[in-house]
Formats: C-alpha cells, structure tokens, sequence
C-alpha cells in the first residue's frame, strides 16, 4: 500500500477503513450484511442531507419472483432515466446503502435514478439477482408514462457487482430481441468469475475495500454451483457481446477487478458496441461512494451526469 502513489485522502481514511466489519468475524452472511449495511447506510444519511433532489420516492414494484423495492429520484419530469444497481458483492448493500450517490447522480444530470434493491445472496442464488434487475428495467419501460421519463433514453448502470448485473441486464435485453436500453454505465464492475488477471494478482491481497479473499467468499454465496459461473449472465465478458447497447466502463488504477473490466471494454468494441473505457488515477475499488473526499470520484459522477444530460 504504502509504495503506490494512492490519493492521500485514503490515509486520513484509514482508520474508517480497518474498522469495518469482515465478512469472517460473523457467524453468517445475513449477520455480516447488517452490521455492514448499518454503517454504510447511516455514512449516506449524513451526506445525503446535502443532496437535494426535487423528488423522492420508494415504491414496491412485482418481478417473477416477487416483490422488489424501488427508489425513484426525480429532478424534473420528462428526462432520462438511469436503472441503478448497487453494489456489494450481491451479497451486502442496500439502496440505503446508495442513497447519497444515486441522490448526486440525479441532481447534477437532471435525470431519474431508480434504485433497484434486488435480492441478495445466500439466501436468494445466481441468477434472482439477474431476474430482479432485469424486472425492474422492464418496470420501467413499460411505465414510462407514469413515472414522466423519456422512454428512448433509458440507461443501465451499476457499481462492481451492479455492473454485472447492469451488463447481464443488456444482454437479457438483446436477447429477447428488445432495445429499450439505450446505454450501459459500468462502474468497476465484475465480469469474469473465472480467469485471474494481473491486477487481481498484484491488488488482491492487502488493499483495504476489496480483495482475493472477499471476492472468492462473495462468489461462494452468490452460486449454487460452480458450473453457474460459466453461465453468460454471470461471467458476462462470455456472452455474445454483438449488438449491445454503447458502454461507459469506470475503473480504478488499484482494483483487484480493473482488468477484467478494461479487457470488457476491448471486447465489446471488437464486437463493433461503442464503448469507452476510462481509468481514474490513484484510487481504489469503491471510490466513486466517497466522493465528498475524493476528487477522482467527483470527476467520475460528472461525467455520468454528462452521459445522462447528454446522450
């Protein structure tokens, strides 16, 4: 850690950061998602004070397995809309969790955020997280009128393993032959649960955040069998990447993921999709959640709202 040329901000963060729960100190995930969840969402209720956005709303939509809450933040009527995944492994994290990244989003875009809280693992395998995700941007396609947003501009999108789910969603689309998604927005996300790659091999040890050992539990939750990960909606730099939506793919120079993520970015405009792909400097996996400290994450979330305002 301390030979690479990290934002000093993660210095003065240091101590926030060893303090937080492990997922080996529980004795279960469920156990190790509340007492993670508890701290990050009471972080998010004291920065989100300071993101006013003109409307919010939670509402319970229906999926094929079920309910699934939503949080719709809404600046002004008739804009774009960005379906937002968060992240935590599928395993941790909430939109509460999310609340003050997804409030920022909107207010500097003008755009809808809808936050998607999707089930978790353990107690809900590969691939629900997928189904609910895709629901939700279904939801939105068919409601557009209702929640007054542009129907031609609706955007996926999602941190690490809502990056996948958001990526996993544009492929469902294209699938089954549907282009309601007008663009996907990809932050460090994964993509690949099988091949390693150099900087999960040089950052997946000793990195506060994210590493090798973490990343292999997550993965224990989320599937049911190992054979799961080979399946596209998983593993999603497998799929057929042709005729997918255009991309923006945010990485960190010191991820574990950063890789993974960039040859994503390769590979889809070998496919002929637009994508660019854009490392932010000096940072770690998970910036983009405390941007009230660092500048790079800011500078990610502008040029978000630009793609959104934009595009």
């Amino acid at each position: 850690m301390l030979n690479m040329p990290i934002d000093p901000v993660y210095y003065q963060l240091a101590r926030y950061f060893e303090s937080l729960p492990r997922f080996d100190q529980f004795s279960s995930p469920a156990e190790f998602r509340e007492a993670i969840n508890r701290i990050y969402a009471e972080r998010n209720r004291q920065i989100s004070q300071f993101e006013n956005v003109e409307r919010v709303e939670d509402r319970v939509i229906k999926g094929r397995n079920g309910d699934i809450r939503v949080r719709i933040y809404q600046q002004k009527p008739n804009s774009p809309v960005l379906v937002y995944y968060h992240g935590g492994g599928f395993v941790i994290c909430s939109i509460d969790t999310h609340d003050a990244l997804c409030r920022r989003i909107a207010r500097l875009s003008n755009a809808t955020v809808v936050s998607v809280d999707y089930r978790l693992s353990p107690e809900h395998k590969f691939p629900t997280a997928v189904y609910d995700c895709y629901d939700a941007a279904k939801w939105v396609a068919k409601n557009a009128e209702g929640l007054e947003i542009d129907p031609s501009r609706i955007f996926v999108g999602g941190d690490s393993a809502g990056g996948n789910l958001a990526a996993a969603v544009s492929i469902m689309a294209r699938d089954n032959g549907e282009d309601f998604i007008k663009h996907q927005i990809l932050i460090y996300p994964v993509v690949n649960f099988l091949t390693p790659t150099p900087s999960l091999l040089e950052y997946g040890e000793g990195l506060w955040i994210l590493d090798e050992k973490i990343m292999m539990w997550f993965s224990e939750q989320y599937f049911s069998k190992k054979e799961d990960m080979l399946n596209p909606l998983a593993s999603v730099i497998f799929a057929n990447l042709e005729d997918l939506p255009p991309a923006l793919i945010i990485t960190a120079e010191y991820d574990p993921l950063r890789d993974e993520a960039e040859i994503f970015g390769h590979m889809l405009r070998k496919a002929g999709v637009e994508a660019s792909t854009v490392r932010y400097k000096g940072v770690l996996h998970g910036f983009i959640n405390y941007y009230p400290v660092i500048k790079a994450a800011r500078d990610a979330i502008n040029q978000i709202a630009a793609i959104l305002a934009f595009s």
